[in-house]
């Protein structure tokens, strides 16, 4: 049997009944939220008026200081001389021509050129160009006015530059002159240039003895060749005269002109110093000399003897010469010798009389 002292005891909690759950006390019901009351719409503010804009106080000027008259700067000196006026102009032409040893005639020329640069320059629609042209023209004349007079020059410079400020005048007459055509008008319109060129060449300071030999020649060569070719009563009758020798003329000037461009290729210079030494000898040819010769014994008058002289210097043997017995100081004298049929000139005095001089030379004794 078994002892109730060796019964196995159970386990706490076997065997036992479970304590009763307490019931489960009910949540006390949630009371709902009162209401919200709506709160009471806002009263809108009423605009805010604009504050009327500040108007700026006007700035303070400051106290102005009395500015000191500003002092002229004195002009600068570029070398080139202020334009003259139309009246300045006429002053000191006028009192050169007064003053100059020119004839009556000559001065009249000048004054006359005088006159009708003037009134381009004070005529308010000529053109920028026609008045620069004018005032090239009226300082040239000054120019050679002023050196005709200079006592540092020497006589025949003096009576050189008198005819360049008539061969100036003319040319400006003749340039402008609305009875010529447009390249008789530019033939004239180089001799202006080319004379005022050398005439800055012959006054120049610096200026070399070879160079005013030089240029001398030159301006003679236009006074008396170029110029005299377009002149009535020294240019030749007979077109074909006058374009032989005015191609002669202008052979020679630019001859010149080349061989003074220190720009121009040696070969250039030699062949003008050729075409030049030619012209410098036309007065040297054995057959000139014998021309002169008969005009002596024909008793020709000295300004003959110089007008032959003169072309032929110009324009050369033989057409220069023959141009110069056209002269009518050799008139009477070619006609003697034309009528003096024992000479062997006679038939070139008869050509000269009768035929364009241009084809005479053949007529000339060997």
């Amino acid at each position: 049997m078994t002892s109730p002292m060796n019964e196995p005891v159970p386990p706490p909690g076997e065997g036992e009944p479970e304590p009763p759950v307490p019931p489960v006390e009910p949540e006390p019901p949630v009371e709902p939220e009162p209401p919200v009351e709506p709160e009471p719409p806002v009263e809108p503010e009423p605009p805010v008026e604009p504050e009327p804009p500040v108007e700026p106080e006007p700035p303070v000027e400051p106290p102005v200081e009395p500015v000191p008259p500003v002092e002229p700067e004195p002009p600068v000196d570029n070398g080139v001389p202020p334009e003259q006026t139309p009246d300045e102009i006429k002053k000191q032409v006028e009192t050169g021509i007064a003053s100059s040893n020119l004839s009556a005639e000559e001065k009249a020329k000048v004054q006359k050129s005088l006159d009708s640069i003037l009134t381009v320059l004070n005529d308010k629609d000529a053109t920028k160009q026609q008045k620069e042209e004018a005032r090239f023209v009226a300082a040239g004349i000054k120019g050679a006015l002023e050196l005709s007079k200079d006592p540092k020059q020497s006589k025949e410079a003096q009576a050189r530059f008198a005819k360049m400020a008539v061969g100036l005048s003319e040319a400006q007459q003749r340039a402008t002159d609305p009875e010529l055509d447009s390249n008789e008008k530019a033939a004239y319109t180089e001799i202006i240039t080319d004379l005022n060129g050398l005439l800055a060449g012959l006054s120049a300071k610096n200026v070399s003895e070879a160079d005013r030999v030089f240029f001398a020649t030159a301006a003679d060569l236009i006074l008396g060749g170029l110029l005299a070719v377009q002149q009535p009563g020294t240019a030749p009758p007979d077109p074909q005269d006058k374009k032989k020798v005015t191609d002669q003329l202008k052979k020679n000037a630019a001859a010149l002109k080349t061989y003074q461009n220190p720009n121009a290729s040696q070969e250039d210079r030699d062949a003008a110093k050729a075409t030049l030494d030619e012209q410098a000898a036309a007065t040297t040819n054995a057959q000139y000399q014998a021309l002169v010769e008969e005009l002596k014994r024909l008793k020709a008058p000295q300004a003959c003897l110089d007008a032959v002289q003169n072309r032929t210097q110009q324009a050369g043997w033989p057409d220069g010469s023959l141009w110069g017995l056209t002269d009518k100081s050799c008139e009477d004298t070619v006609k003697a010798g034309a009528a003096d049929t024992s000479s062997d000139w006679s038939a070139l005095f008869e050509c000269v009389l009768n035929e364009p001089f241009s084809t005479c030379a053949p007529r000339i004794p060997e």
